[in-house]
């Protein structure tokens, strides 16, 4: 900058026609002109973070909502972060790549994924087949990730890595700074922290230079189901002149071309001089013929125009979210949220519709079938986001769980690769569904969707059930002794029971609601008066007594009794009686005597007492004044959260993002409302930005906040289409026209 202004001074001072004030700013009813968000979008956001703020991202080239995630699996030359560390593949502090993989976890907090890995080298070493002894050193000076697209620059022989993404796979184009023997490695027993690989096989044709290949993969969800098998097709351009494999404790065999075992791999080698290697991998969870099919649909073009097709896809999607204002931190933040929220649930089918379901079969598709939802935590704002922003893709990932439901015969409540897992607690599927249909998202079969959740609700179900759910029917609340996070569950099950009442009444399904909303209330029969917070009941009815609310006990699922204490924004009128006798003001001074705790407490790396923003049940907090008809209450929270666990930086969020959680957390929050997960109501805060446009396939959709300030300060009048509007707001209100416009006076 100091440069463009040397120079342009003297030409300044020639014509005599240099600009001496400022352009006006756009009035704040002006649309926003189209820009592109793609340098706006930091990947490197949220692949860092320690103890329980690790985040999980990767950097790796992807897609919008692409199955191949392609990246770096990486590890601290001296030891250094724990498996744990590693779930997403990447952490920030390693300095060693052991290999570029295919499929990464969306930072969820176990470790899985980590397909089909392989590495440049600049030559062959049979002490390859370690992980250990072919890591190559990298620095974060040279690298770069931007969506669509992964670079890396090898420290240690100068090898130029750029990867770019299709849907299903990427093209790997590797610069080779010494030229003597190109080679490119396979593992397919490479793991990512506990991954583990139970069957591998591969077969290499040296002559039209492809690798067909198999592995099945045992992560701590795959496993649950037998294991994710994932096939993969691999060309190469030029010709390699050599090839070797190498399976279990057997010595890597020079030559061979085929190779099967629990820990298999082969290398190919080019000839002295080549100084560009172009290797091309597409995957299919369907069969050898699925990745050859899915390879030949998307990577026989030059590897630039892969890059160029990833950028623009990219550019498609984030360029329906425009916003103007804010700090420049604040819109790097923003679209790397909406990056971030863009990749999973992810499609799970080849080109040609096949997949493989939940029953372990193969199955043929009508529309784009998704998977790997994290749903205990998206549903909360992952799923409200895309049912807001992208509705027809919202219409996909119902359609998708209910075809999970039809293949395996129950509603997954973490619905990962072509599995069950049983993974969290509940049945978030439900909120999801209810939410999608209030929200007029309805192209999708919602009696088979209800009737899976509403069998979920009132008995044992397979592989995806309700933990206790005998004992929680029996008693109207959910015993200690009957199933571990016992408090937790009952309020998830009401929650979830709250969403499907809902959807029952819409439905006409009159004997089902009552039942549900009866059920949706059991959450308060965890309500101690004397502790005053959500406690645990033993089977005599009488409550456990907590050592104190900062205390982990077995009966909350991740968290303590404060990450409890105010569990059900579907209902805080319901909330306000049980807990104050129908007194808000009462209710109000608790919050705000809490955020009040909450400020004062260190954010350190270990999960927070009062609020943990890293973890899920209690991330509505901030948004219960509004909810409760005080927006004074929540502008001020809100403001707090997005300025102490947000950030540009490696740590940026403050914990797993959770397959965009997290990150769509953030959205809402700059937008100013934010959604009540299994309902159409949005609570209304204060956006950071000046104007924001979403466009929908029914319209664009206007918030204009002109006036707001870095500062939380609370709206002193909300309107839509000019009509004064409460601290809530309707989904079919707020997409039915009109802006919605925050006014400061």
């Amino acid at each position: 900058m100091r440069l463009l202004a040397t120079t342009l001074l003297p030409l300044c001072a020639t014509l005599l026609a240099c600009p001496t004030e400022p352009e006006p700013p756009p009035a704040p009813d002006e649309p926003i002109a189209p820009y592109d968000p793609l340098p706006l979008v930091d990947p490197m956001i949220g692949t860092g973070g320690l103890g329980g703020e690790v985040i999980g991202l990767n950097p790796g080239a992807t897609v919008p909502w692409g199955m191949a995630q392609t990246g770096p699996d990486t590890r601290h030359s001296t030891g250094g972060a724990p498996s744990f560390y590693h779930f997403g593949g990447y952490h920030y502090r390693d300095d060693q790549i052991l290999a570029f993989s295919h499929e990464h976890a969306n930072g969820m907090g176990v470790n899985d994924f980590g397909n089909i890995g392989v590495l440049p080298r600049t030559s062959w070493d049979d002490a390859f087949v370690s992980g250990d002894a072919r890591a190559a050193t990298f620095s974060h000076e040279r690298e770069r990730a931007r969506p669509g697209s992964y670079a890396v620059t090898l420290d240690d022989d100068g090898t130029e890595v750029e990867i770019a993404a299709t849907v299903h796979g990427a093209s790997h184009r590797y610069r080779f700074a010494d030229t003597s023997s190109p080679t490119v490695i396979l593992d397919l027993g490479h793991e990512v922290g506990t991954v583990v690989v139970d069957a591998a096989e591969l077969e290499i044709d040296l002559a039209a230079g492809t690798i067909d290949a198999f592995q099945n993969l045992q992560g701590s969800y795959s496993q649950r189901y037998g294991g994710m098998k994932t096939w993969a097709h691999l060309s190469v351009e030029p010709a390699p002149i050599s090839a070797g494999t190498w399976a279990d404790d057997d010595a890597p065999a020079a030559g061979s071309t085929s190779a099967a075992g629990t820990h298999a791999g082969g290398w190919l080698q080019f000839p002295a001089g080549t100084e560009e290697v172009v290797l091309r991998v597409a995957l299919s969870h369907v069969d050898a013929q699925g990745a050859r099919a899915n390879h030949d649909a998307e990577l026989m073009i030059d590897h630039d125009a892969v890059l160029a097709a990833a950028e623009a896809s990219w550019r498609d999607l984030m360029g329906g979210v425009r916003v103007r204002g804010g700090s420049d931190e604040q819109r790097v933040i923003f679209h790397t949220a909406l990056y971030h929220a863009s990749l999973w649930p992810n499609v799970f089918q080849d080109v040609d519709g096949r997949y493989r379901g939940f029953d372990q079969g193969i199955h043929t598709a009508d529309f784009t079938y998704h998977s790997n939802f994290s749903m205990w935590d998206t549903f909360r704002t992952a799923h409200p986001w895309f049912t807001l922003a992208l509705p027809d893709k919202a219409n996909d990932f119902a359609r998708s769980l209910v075809q999970m439901y039809a293949d395996g015969g129950a509603m997954p409540r973490w619905a990962h690769g072509h599995g069950y897992t049983g993974g969290m607690v509940g049945t978030p599927a439900a909120q999801i569904l209810a939410g999608t249909w209030l929200k007029g998202v309805r192209d999708w079969d919602a009696e088979a969707g209800f009737e899976g959740c509403y069998r979920a609700a009132t008995g044992p179900m397979p592989e995806a059930g309700r933990g206790g759910i005998e004992a929680y029917l029996a008693n109207r609340f959910m015993p200690m002794e009957a199933a571990g996070g016992s408090a937790s569950l009952a309020v998830e099950y009401s929650w979830n029971d709250h969403a499907l009442a809902r959807w029952a009444d819409d439905l006409g399904k009159d004997a089902e609601a009552a039942t549900l909303w009866d059920m949706s209330t059991w959450w308060s029969n965890h309500w101690d008066p004397e502790q005053r917070f959500v406690v645990g009941r033993h089977e005599d009815g009488t409550f456990e007594e907590i050592p104190g609310p900062e205390v982990w006990l077995d009966v909350y699922v991740e968290g303590d009794a404060w990450h409890y204490l105010w569990p059900a924004p579907q209902d805080v009128a319901g909330m306000v009686q049980v807990q104050h006798g129908g007194d808000v003001d009462a209710f109000i001074a608790r919050l705000n005597t809490y955020w009040g705790l909450v400020r004062l407490e260190e954010d350190d790396v270990m999960p927070d007492d009062f609020y943990w923003h890293g973890n899920e049940p209690d991330i509505h907090y901030a948004w219960l004044g509004s909810l409760a008809g005080h927006p004074e209450a929540t502008v001020g929270p809100v403001r707090h959260v997005m300025q102490t666990r947000y950030d540009t930086s490696d740590s940026g969020l403050d914990g797993n993002d959770d397959a965009g959680t997290l990150s769509s957390w953030y959205l809402f929050a700059a937008l100013g409302i934010y959604p009540v997960a299994g309902t159409p109501d949005y609570a209304l805060g204060s956006p950071i930005f000046e104007r924001a446009e979403i466009d929908r396939p029914d319209g664009t959709l206007v918030i204009a906040a002109p006036g707001t300030s870095a500062d939380p300060v609370v709206p002193t009048r909300v309107t839509l289409g000019g009509v004064d509007v409460g601290t809530v707001i309707d989904h079919a209100a707020l997409i039915a026209g009109g802006e919605l416009v925050f006014t400061y006076e």
